[in-house]
């Protein structure tokens, strides 16, 4: 079974809890419907981990996860072997009564998921639902008030209709007789329904049973002990609530057992699978990170640790090295695959063996594919870099635990594009990056004013620097590379309009020039005070 909707989902999710619980890893991967809301939230040279995680914020609020991959991987024991299962989940947000999410698509988005051959239709009409845990309150609330009779309704026609048809049923039938109306099986029908058939019939109680509604006949006196074993409809709250989680009780099984992740370029995934199925984004960007770590403590990126590999075997190992050179998911598994470089590698099968992913056709940007692809880039870098790591001599097959803990070093950082700082580190401060100082640049007089428009579109042939605005007179260049920051101070030397110069804190920060004016003043201050106190104390 790969494909996962809500046609086989409650059926089919003990096995998956269990296989959870039993894996050794988990890879994970999403597929969304939208990228970038608006162009402010675009990434830049300039971000820190807080600048870049406030715009990710603001730009994933109306996205959604529309498609999630869960490959479950797990050692065999005794073997040099691991088996992996793997899941395509669609998704989408259901309503319930008044409780009816909103979310956004980005046509370019959905273009996208159109050339992989993505089914609307699946995740349209069979989409899983899912909610957070400030979602599921909401939800409850709303549910709450409605048994309570405290919230006013508009019963629909078919509703009205059903009410009808069971009120002429129970007319002829006895106690203990049951019937099962023909409603659809929309959570709003049955909550409406359910809750009109306790409230207009005093000899009649309904329930769910199986996500159908079943109404039954009873005497009095069992109705009252229907009505005292749950007076404030806890159970049937709790029965709607639990089949709007949907994925959600899958994702609270990962972090209950604090399973390893693994991602492939995944700081837009990880929030977005936060946001969705545990709880709103946190306005701090440490809360946020302490958060993840706590549920998920292993955490890796293939993607950050493919690069770094690259760098760490730069010099030691060119063969090893060029496995890393391109470090996109189809790319380095590839590379991976064709790599006979080390020993006892372990063998991956497919459980069950016949499904759609054991074949030799790339089902690319599939969710469920893609997760099992990142799983297996995960588990060879895994042993490549342990195997290198000890004398020839001594190789020898390796444990699940160790595979997961060979790279543990790597563990907790997330790659992150054009920015500050070299990757997110989900369990500390984020290590700075060692790119070039800013440049100033400003017009040759004070007249000519320069914008970053300008200054971008002078600049545009020095490797896509990024330009923001200092001040109405200059403005602050952020490029890759010390070569592009050597070339625009240099062509600018000699340019008639523009020139350039390093950034300075000292000169050109307006915070520290303030802080250290502040400074001067008050130590003159305190200077002259001191003079003064002494000239006084001298004359008296």
């Amino acid at each position: 079974m790969v494909d996962i909707t809500t046609n086989n989902f409650n059926n089919i999710l003990p096995e998956i809890l269990s296989d959870v619980k039993s894996s050794s890893f988990v890879a994970l991967d999403t597929e969304f419907t939208g990228l970038l809301a608006d162009a402010a939230f675009k990434g830049s040279l300039f971000d820190g981990g807080p600048q870049r995680y406030q715009k990710l914020v603001s730009n994933i609020r109306r996205f959604t996860v529309c498609q999630l991959g869960l490959a479950v991987f797990k050692g065999v024991p005794d073997v040099n072997a691991y088996t992996v299962t793997s899941y395509n989940f669609y998704l989408r947000p259901h309503s319930c009564v008044s409780f009816d999410p909103t979310f956004m698509c980005q046509s370019s988005s959905l273009e996208f998921l159109q050339k992989y051959k993505f089914d609307f239709n699946k995740w349209l009409y069979y989409g899983v639902p899912c909610m957070n845990s400030d979602e599921a309150e909401e939800l409850r609330g709303e549910l709450s008030s409605i048994v309570k009779g405290n919230k006013v309704f508009r019963i629909p026609y078919e509703i009205q209709d059903q009410l009808s048809t069971i009120g002429e049923w129970a007319a002829a039938a006895s106690d203990g007789d049951t019937t099962t109306p023909s409603i659809s099986h929309d959570v709003t029908s049955q909550v409406l329904l359910v809750t009109s058939i306790r409230n207009r019939f005093t000899d009649l109680w309904a329930a769910l049973d199986n996500g159908q509604v079943l109404v039954q006949k009873v005497s009095s006196c069992e109705r009252e002990r229907l009505e005292a074993k749950d007076p404030e409809g806890t159970e049937f709250i709790d029965s709607i609530v639990t089949n709007m989680l949907g994925f959600t009780t899958i994702f609270r099984c990962l972090a209950d057992h604090h399973k390893p992740l693994v991602l492939h370029n995944c700081l837009l995934d990880l929030m977005l699978i936060y946001k969705q199925f545990h709880q709103n984004l946190p306005p701090s960007y440490e809360v946020f990170k302490s958060n993840l770590h706590e549920m998920f403590p292993l955490i890796y990126d293939t993607k950050f640790i493919a690069t770094e590999l690259k760098y760490f075997y730069k010099e030691k190992n060119d063969q090893v090295r060029s496995l890393f050179s391109n470090t996109g998911l189809v790319e380095l598994s590839s590379c991976l695959k064709r790599d006979e470089s080390v020993l006892y590698l372990p063998t991956l099968s497919h459980h069950p063996p016949d499904n759609k992913y054991s074949g030799s056709e790339m089902l690319l940007h599939e969710a469920g594919y893609d997760a099992y692809l990142t799983g297996g880039c995960f588990l060879h870098m895994a042993h490549l870099h342990a195997m290198l790591q000890i004398p020839s001599l001594q190789h020898r097959p390796m444990s699940p635990r160790e595979h997961v803990f060979a790279l543990k070093n790597l563990a907790n950082q997330v790659q992150i594009q054009r920015a500050a700082v070299r990757c997110v580190a989900l369990n500390g401060p984020d290590p700075p990056l060692k790119r070039p100082p800013w440049l100033v640049v400003e017009g040759r007089s004070r007249s000519m004013r320069v914008t970053p428009g300008m200054v971008s579109l002078a600049l545009a042939q020095y490797g896509n620097p990024d330009v923001i605005p200092r001040n109405n007179n200059s403005v602050l260049v952020a490029t890759t590379s010390w070569k592009c920051t050597r070339d625009i101070l240099t062509d600018l030397a000699e340019d008639r309009y523009m020139k350039a110069q390093l950034y300075k804190k000292l000169r050109h920060s307006p915070l520290v020039r303030s802080l250290a004016w502040s400074g001067v003043v008050m130590s003159t201050g305190l200077s002259v005070w001191i003079v003064y106190s002494t000239l006084r104390k001298s004359s008296s």
